[in-house]
């Protein structure tokens, strides 16, 4: 894994957007870094940030290290698109028999270099062509990086409203049972029917259950997570910190074309479309030139006894006579993959427009859902439960009313933390709608 960060850091080619690649990728390998100096063991103890557990899934995911091979790839296609060809050294005799007139004239020996020359640019177009690839691939990884942590945060997200509804579950739990405690002395004093403390007990045995039920889905949340960090050793025990996304990194986008306008700028996956494009338009330069032959020139020297000149120098040209065939076939394709490229530019920018709308929508509705919950519903929630309790306490009130009061408080707890969670989904979604990596 170290070398493999030492081989992304020392990327050094700007991209499209005139930002240096390497200080991208120099930010991934701080983070992984980062991710390194967590361990397993102790991040099953400390609850993690979010950077923390970027950082984790950096160092650790497998997904990320597979993409970088290809990254790789195209790096040494770059290295083959600029080489030169290599020459050619012949040695042969001629002229072998079993009698010679003259023995000492023996068969003639000649020693040639050969040169392949190639003539169009085409080395230049190999190497440009190559340079875009190399830049697709740039952009594709990050485009990986992009969803797959747009991924991970949901699994960030799904692992910590499990803790809070676990949280507020068990708090609920010990509310109720402390209310039991209550009505219990109250009914050794007469001053309740057994009938109405049963349905209280019910009702602490219901929050227990509830208790139960959210610890299987703390499991199932925990082993997601895992799965990005490819499983660390305490996997069991991993825990994230209470901090739900607030999401201030939107404050500069006023409406929807802002957002549309930010994704069309900074999407990988656009800007790989439209590096591929480009690529495409370039091989069509590259497949008219392979019309033109190239030249092959050799030179060499020639020892023969059995002629008047017996040592002597050779020079030879060798050009292709492209008589029959023109590369109509490979030049018929380059445009044809031009076309199909400019065709999934233009689909990649309908998908990003469509993309950013519903994930612009939904953060919206969801952030004002929140907002809501906070402002308004959560304390009207506790007041109504207080009241409840109070009200049945002094007599005023059934047990029917205290029961439903803390249904409907529990109820609007666990409301709560759907909805930010909700928000922190429209957060990641977005985030990676508008690719801000």
């Amino acid at each position: 894994m170290e070398i493999s960060l030492h081989r992304l850091v020392n990327i050094s080619w700007p991209n499209e957007a005139g930002i240096p690649f390497q200080r991208i990728l120099a930010r991934l390998g701080f983070l992984a870094c980062l991710g390194l100096w967590l361990s397993p063991s102790w991040a099953g103890v400390e609850p993690l940030t979010e950077s923390q557990v970027i950082g984790l899934f950096y160092a650790r995911n497998l997904s990320i290290l597979s993409a970088e091979l290809g990254l790789e790839t195209a790096q040494a296609q770059k290295v083959i698109a600029a080489a030169i060809p290599n020459p050619e050294l012949s040695i042969y005799q001629q002229e072998w028999a079993p009698n010679y007139p003259i023995w000492q004239n023996g068969p003639a020996t000649y020693v040639a270099v050969s040169q392949l020359i190639e003539t169009a640019g085409k080395r230049r177009l190999r190497m440009e062509n190559s340079l875009l690839g190399e830049q697709a691939v740039e952009s594709e990884l990050r485009d990986v990086i992009r969803t797959l942590t747009q991924a991970l945060r949901r699994a960030y997200y799904g692992l910590l409203l499990a803790q809070e509804t676990m949280d507020a579950a068990v708090e609920q739990s010990h509310h109720v049972q402390r209310l039991v405690e209550v009505q219990q002395k109250r009914f050794e004093v007469g001053d309740i029917s057994e009938r109405d403390l049963t349905r209280i007990k019910i009702e602490a045995l219901k929050a227990q259950s509830d208790i139960d039920k959210i610890a299987a889905q703390l499991v199932a949340a925990r082993s997601q997570l895992a799965v990005f960090l490819a499983w660390p050793d305490d996997a069991g025990n991993l825990s994230v910190k209470d901090q739900w996304p607030d999401g201030k990194s939107f404050e500069d986008l006023k409406d929807e074309m802002a957002a549309v306008n930010a994704a069309l700028e900074r999407r990988p996956d656009l800007l790989a479309a439209k590096t591929r494009y480009a690529q495409a338009k370039q091989g069509i330069d590259l497949a008219k030139a392979q019309r033109i032959p190239d030249i092959k020139v050799t030179a060499g020297f020639a020892h023969d006894l059995g002629n008047y000149i017996q040592n002597g120098a050779t020079l030879g040209l060798s050009i292709p006579l492209p008589l029959f065939y023109r590369q109509e076939g490979e030049i018929a394709q380059a445009g044809i993959r031009a076309n199909d490229n400019e065709l999934r530019v233009r689909q990649t920018e309908v998908a990003v427009r469509s993309e950013v709308n519903t994930a612009f929508a939904a953060w919206i509705s969801a952030n004002t859902v929140v907002k809501r919950f906070e402002t308004e519903i959560m304390q009207k929630a506790k007041h109504i439960r207080d009241s409840a309790e109070i009200a049945y306490t002094n007599g005023s009130t059934d047990i029917i009313d205290l029961i439903q009061a803390q249904r409907d408080y529990r109820n609007t707890i666990m409301d709560y933390y759907q909805a930010q969670a909700n928000r922190a989904y429209a957060y990641a979604d977005l985030k990676m709608a508008i690719g801000a990596e």
